[in-house]
């Protein structure tokens, strides 16, 4: 089941366009806002109020829907990955990034660039390059594989956790609140996994050896933020190797990995099908 509805999820992603307008979480802003505001709400018990609320009613009705019927519940399971999925669509933000670089539009490139980096601040072009590569690999990470990997193991349930706590903590950035803190632990724990096995998945898809070399090198931080992980596996799987100045820069070089960051992420992507495939066929999934 949960491979077909994976396929399914990936396919209205892709072919009905853009789903950015109905993933609306402004629900989810007002109930931080009204559980924030109790006493008790600044720490671990006010992150489990607001984020166990729309997990449970997630639960609740995957199991009303599961006793109706399996298909209808399937149909709800298939509408809640999809839901979850994003917000945004990172493969039609770098496509639009990389239209306007060979257009020669470099304002209009910038503005998406900055869509995608946020308040990732760029120096130059050289430095843009490294941001957007940076970014690619954490966010598709964030944006489909944790998603899908939360969605394998605890079905409609995952998948609702890891949007909820993910856009929660992205919320809360820069806080330095109990709220905060806590909320940062939770996305840490549920990222831990999930950031991992896509940078096996971009070793697998790309220079095996060189992203091991880098992943090694950032065996330190394993404890720390997964985003050093997902980027070191995935500069060494591009083989990535930074213009050492603006002058030596070559655009098109440039840009060549940025379209290469996002086939490494696609192909990723279907290392993991794959390899659910197998597991699923072997009886270890289902």
């Amino acid at each position: 089941m949960a491979l077909l509805a994976i396929l399914l999820g990936i396919f209205f992603e892709r072919f009905l366009g853009s789903l950015e307008e109905m993933r609306r979480f402004g629900w989810l802003d007002l109930l931080a806002q009204q559980v924030r505001r109790q006493p008790w709400a600044d720490g671990p018990a006010g992150v489990a109020a607001v984020v166990l609320t729309p997990v449970l009613a997630v639960l609740l009705l995957g199991a009303l829907f599961h006793a109706i019927g399996w298909p209808l519940f399937f149909l709800f399971a298939v509408l809640v990955l999809l839901y979850c999925f994003g917000p945004r669509d990172l493969e039609a933000e770098v496509e639009a990034f990389l239209d306007a670089r060979e257009r020669g539009d470099e304002e209009s490139a910038m503005l998406y660039a900055g869509d995608l980096l946020g308040t990732t601040a760029v120096a130059g072009p050289r430095q843009l390059t490294r941001a957007m590569l940076e970014t690619m690999l954490a966010e598709a990470n964030e944006r489909f594989f944790a998603v899908v990997f939360w969605f394998i193991v605890l079905g409609p349930v995952g998948a609702a956790l890891y949007r909820v706590s993910a856009l929660l903590q992205r919320r809360a950035a820069g806080e330095q609140s109990g709220y905060a803190a806590a909320l940062r632990r939770l996305h840490h724990i549920l990222a831990w996994l999930p950031a991992r096995l896509t940078a096996l998945g971009y070793a697998l898809s790309g220079s095996f050896v060189d992203a091991m070399h880098y992943w090694r090198e950032e065996a330190p931080k394993w404890l720390e933020d997964s985003r050093f992980i997902l980027v070191a596996s995935g500069f060494g799987a591009l083989r990535y190797q930074p213009a050492e100045d603006d002058e030596s820069l070559d655009l098109k070089e440039e840009d060549s990995y940025v379209r290469e960051a996002l086939a490494l992420i696609r192909r990723a992507a279907l290392v993991w099908l794959v390899l659910l495939a197998v597991f699923i066929l072997a009886g270890w999934a289902s």
